[in-house]
């Protein structure tokens, strides 16, 4: 998404205010730890803040506001970290397959073996040095042995962040060797106001795509900037479809165009995490909201595993998308014991 602000460029962050304030206490009061879980679902701003704390920690002076790590973007440190070229910032990240026209699936253990290496060189400005992982999730069993050998023995004046979008997948000695920072969903009205400020979206389109990112102002940026409105739109009729026999014709044809790739594959991600939400919001006791109210947990589940199947398999064989949508639609009426009269 060329239109979208990296992280590490990323001036402003929305929402979690209180968060800061305490990071920025522990800060001022040199207590922060040397590892640092920072959690939360894709799109909640981890990442956003994991750069706002390394460049808090490489130049405080550039600090403005007491109760924040707000660094104004025409500061050097700004300038450096937004570049990837900040001497005492290391980021290990998913490395982009050129063959293959793809991220790579994991971290490896070599990338990890150059971040030790950082972290044990002394810091060009002699102060700290600040590794961000995004994400941890991504890291192989080695890189993760390997990253644990430098949270039992950190250097001093280190910092490492992982960024986790589930953090329950870090191997149990990873987690207990850190702090986590657990960042929570923002209300949609300050998502739709960040959208209509961001110039991205606004009036009804920035409310549907408010609601459909789920609290989740990075996820929301990326509904706008590639086709969320139209896929938003699908979606909702999609499972208005299932629940009440309607028709999925008019969802097929507006996503079975050559043009319409992007959109098909939001479709995709928006169901099944819809269906994904359902089943956590059912699995804690919630009946859910319409159209999964009353559905069990069971169902909720089976109808994830054979709209995934049917999504991921259907791509592979490259299969009518029209057909696709239609089994789909068969299968989650089937799955939420819906029937068509």
């Amino acid at each position: 998404m060329d239109d979208v602000i990296a992280p590490e460029a990323r001036q402003n962050l929305i929402g979690h205010i209180e968060v800061e304030r305490q990071l920025r206490a522990s800060l001022d009061e040199g207590g922060l730890n040397h590892g640092w879980i920072i959690a939360g679902p894709s799109g909640i701003g981890k990442a956003t803040l994991a750069f706002r704390i390394a460049r808090a920690l490489l130049d405080p002076k550039a600090l403005t506001d007491p109760n924040s790590l707000e660094v104004p973007s025409d500061a050097r440190v700004f300038r450096l970290v937004a570049g990837r070229a900040h001497p005492d910032l290391f980021v290990a990240q998913r490395e982009w397959d050129e063959k293959k026209s793809r991220y790579e699936t994991e971290i490896p253990v070599d990338k990890i073996r150059k971040l030790i290496t950082f972290l044990n060189s002394t810091a060009s400005g002699g102060g700290w040095r600040v590794a961000i992982i995004d994400a941890a999730d991504d890291l192989n069993r080695n890189a993760s042995n390997a990253l644990l050998k430098a949270l039992e023995e950190p250097p001093a004046r280190t910092l490492i962040m992982l960024v986790a979008n589930a953090p329950g997948r870090l191997i149990p000695t990873i987690r207990s060797r850190c702090r986590r920072l657990n960042l929570r969903q923002i209300k949609q009205s300050d998502i739709e106001r960040f959208l209509d400020e961001e110039g991205v979206a606004t009036s009804d389109d920035a409310r549907l795509i408010a609601s459909a990112a789920r609290g989740r102002p990075g996820r929301a940026l990326q509904l706008a900037a590639n086709d969320g409105v139209e896929a938003v739109a699908c979606v909702d009729s999609f499972f208005h479809a299932a629940t009440s026999s309607g028709d999925f014709g008019p969802i097929a044809m507006a996503l079975s165009g050559k043009t319409d790739q992007g959109k098909w594959a939001l479709f995709k991600e928006l169901v099944l995490e819809r269906l994904s939400e359902a089943a956590r919001v059912g699995a804690m006791g919630d009946c859910g909201a319409a159209p999964f109210s009353g559905v069990c947990v069971e169902s909720l589940l089976d109808a994830w595993e054979k709209l995934s199947s049917l999504s991921v398999g259907g791509d592979a064989l490259n299969l009518d998308r029209s057909q696709l949508i239609f089994a789909m639609g068969r299968d989650l009426r089937l799955s939420l014991d819906y029937r068509l009269t």
